[in-house]
């Protein structure tokens, strides 16, 4: 396989990881997205104008992803302020102790 399609295929996987939630996995791809980056740039001629094409899709998939972990992070939020106000109903009443007096 040529670079560019196995780079592609990283930046597949971190996509498929971010939207499953799946950061451990989404670290190792993006590692993996870098390295195939970086390869890319070391095979570029030093004389040559800049691959802007290269810049500007590794721009889109970091905005891309920085968008999704944002979304994640907000649904997260308003989950748990969800459970929040279930507990604050739910916490029972003070135990408090009576005595029958025979007499």
């Amino acid at each position: 396989m040529t670079s560019e399609v196995l780079r592609y295929e990283a930046a597949e996987r971190l996509r498929r990881a971010l939207v499953e939630e799946a950061y451990d996995e989404a670290q190792g791809a993006l590692a993996e997205y870098r390295c195939h980056i970086d390869a890319a740039l070391a095979a570029h001629p030093a004389g040559a104008p800049p691959p802007l094409e290269l810049a500007q899709e590794a721009g889109e998939l970091m905005q891309w992803a920085l968008c999704v972990v944002h979304v994640t992070r907000a649904r997260g939020r308003d989950q748990l302020e969800q459970v929040s106000a279930v507990l604050r109903y739910l916490s029972a009443a003070p135990h408090v102790r009576t005595w029958k007096v025979d007499g």
